[in-house]
């Protein structure tokens, strides 16, 4: 709680574009519409992680034989603007070169009007 006349540090931020967040989704879930092996866009998003690096493998038990793919949060509180857009453009060439292997501008004017 602070208090009146108490002194308060704030952080400038640019502000997170919520249709940017709209078409990353896009993306996902035409990705999980059109790959069997993704269930759902949530599916798709944890894959697409995986495939980037965008998180860290642990073990989650002292007694664990395997570690696990922990993903890292893309929420607006958790990722600038700036870290968002470089996130969807790797993701974008993720799903090119692993999943979707359809020319560029096919596959972002599909995006937009799935997004729209």
């Amino acid at each position: 709680k602070t208090k009146i006349g108490q002194r308060v540090e704030l952080k400038g931020r640019r502000p997170r574009n919520a249709a940017h967040h709209r078409k990353l989704f896009a993306l996902l879930a035409l990705l999980a519409d059109n790959r069997d092996e993704f269930s759902s866009a949530d599916d798709a998003l944890l894959g697409l992680k995986a495939v980037l690096g965008y998180g860290s493998w642990k073990l989650l038990h002292p007694k664990a034989e395997r570690e696990v793919f922990v993903p890292d949060s893309i929420a607006f509180e958790n990722m600038s603007q700036d870290e968002f857009g470089a996130f969807y453009e790797q993701a974008i060439a993720a799903v090119q070169r692993w999943w979707l292997p359809v020319a560029d501008n096919d596959l972002r004017e599909a995006i937009e009007a799935f997004a729209a």
